[in-house]
């Protein structure tokens, strides 16, 4: 029998790992790296075709949002089978993320950064036409960019210096 309310907790659960900080990808966490390429070009919405793994605008998929992407869309068909279902019943699963780009206040967490609003949409239709909607609503804010890590190992910090 097909399990279509599950798809509810598909759409959430894509929107809730999308944006959450262990969705990391280079020197910055995926919506950090997305917020600042938003703000240099001035694009303040990303929209995912997790079926097909296509992402819009061009202009917004750096190498790390790609990745992320990617990453995404294998994990759908996953996911759907974790929920005990099956693809053949998911006709769409769309993943939208939309900057506030005219707000960016001083981030407590963050001092030398500016959070903006964002929201995220996950969206699966099932076969029927039935769309199952998760909406997210929260602020974030690029992380400042460290320095690259040096070649010491983790364990050498408790050596003594010779």
């Amino acid at each position: 029998m097909a399990r279509y309310k599950v798809l509810k907790s598909v759409a959430h659960s894509l929107a809730h790992s999308f944006t959450s900080s262990l969705n990391w990808g280079d020197a910055d966490y995926v919506m950090g790296n997305l917020l600042q390429r938003a703000r240099d070009i001035g694009e303040a919405t990303l929209t995912i075709d997790l079926m097909t793994g296509t992402a819009k605008p061009d202009g917004l998929c750096t190498p790390p949002v790609q990745r992320a992407v990617e990453r995404y869309t294998g994990w759908l068909r996953r996911l759907v089978m974790a929920h005990k279902s099956d693809m053949r019943y998911v006709a769409k699963a769309i993943l939208t993320i939309q900057y506030d780009l005219s707000v960016a206040h001083p981030a407590q967490s963050a001092p030398t950064g500016f959070a903006s609003s964002y929201v995220c949409t996950a969206e699966v239709t099932d076969d029927r036409g039935t769309v199952w909607k998760a909406v997210l609503r929260d602020w974030w804010v690029p992380e400042p960019l460290r320095p690259p890590p040096t070649a010491r190992r983790w364990w050498e910090f408790w050596k003594p210096a010779a």
